[in-house]
């Protein structure tokens, strides 16, 4: 009994190699991991593993469950990319997924981390083309609008299902009150684990909005402008918060565990407010961040 679990397992190994093969199922055949599966019988063909049907060769039966599971990758990443494909077109997306499956196949027990890369390479294809190519301005904007929308909505993939505040304790308005004034500089802020900051290059996350409410298109197509957003998810619903620059920047140092007073003296932008303008910029940002639930805890430095 032992031997015929072991040469089942040895089978399912083998057939697992074949059909998850980015180059195809031949390919598959003959790689050091299906003939690894097979120990002693490494040298045996596909046709004396798999036998043919009276409608289908060897290679043809097995390419049914090759080309099956090819369609559910293609399938899984349509649904996390859906304002992307929306913008591709599908015939346009399953061209790029599927030649991201031959850069990045999927090699986790769970199929939510297949589109992790898929902004990378969108990236990488971009830079090989504009090497290739004297790319003009609106190439450049659509190209960039593909990183972004893929970036976003991987980021949306990753708050979702990610941890989040649900069973957690948030900051509110008034938590810091208690600091003493002269201490207000050194303290450091603890960001929800759901939260995530980007900059993209346009406003994607208009588009991807109104393609998942299915609202009219028409006319929203993303401006292409300098964006900052803040991504986190609240009673289970991710939601997306647009940022000022010098709000972003702040985030950004607070986020890494810097202190207030550190993080306001590297932000170069906030050198042209004087201290009163300054404290309410602040003290709105704060306001705002405690509504949004953005941080759960803080501490004061010691100097």
């Amino acid at each position: 009994m032992e031997s015929q679990s072991r040469g089942l397992q040895s089978v399912q190994q083998w057939m697992q190699a074949v059909i998850t093969h980015p180059e195809g199922v031949q390919s598959g055949s003959r790689s050091e991991t299906a003939r690894d599966a097979l120990g002693e019988a490494a040298e045996a063909s596909l046709e004396d593993l798999i036998l043919p049907s009276q409608r289908l060769d060897s290679q043809q039966r097995i390419e049914v469950y090759a080309n099956a599971y090819y369609a559910r990758l293609l399938e899984c990443l349509s649904e996390e990319f859906p304002a992307l494909v929306q913008l591709l077109g599908e015939e346009t997306f399953n061209a790029f997924a599927v030649e991201y499956l031959q850069f990045f196949p999927s090699q986790s027990y769970t199929l939510a981390d297949l589109g992790a890369n898929f902004h990378h390479f969108l990236s990488q294809y971009r830079d090989a083309a504009q090497e290739d190519t004297d790319a003009d301005s609106q190439e450049r904007s659509w190209s960039d609008l593909m990183i972004d929308l893929a970036q976003l909505e991987r980021t949306y993939s990753e708050v979702f299902s990610g941890p989040g505040i649900e069973r957690m304790d948030t900051l509110l308005g008034d938590a810091l009150a208690t600091v003493p004034p002269q201490s207000m500089g050194r303290i450091c802020l603890t960001p929800a684990p759901c939260l995530r900051l980007l900059q993209l290059d346009c406003a994607a996350h208009e588009y991807a909005i109104a393609v998942r409410k299915q609202a009219d298109l028409e006319g929203a197509f993303p401006q292409v402008r300098p964006t900052y957003l803040a991504i986190t998810r609240i009673r289970y619903v991710v939601r997306t918060i647009e940022l000022e620059p010098g709000e972003f920047q702040i985030l950004q140092q607070l986020c890494e565990g810097i202190s207030l007073e550190t993080a306001i003296a590297n932000v170069a932008v906030l050198d042209a407010l004087d201290d009163t303008v300054l404290a309410q910029q602040l003290l709105a940002w704060f306001q705002k961040w405690a509504t949004d639930q953005m941080f759960v805890d803080f501490r004061v430095a010691s100097c």
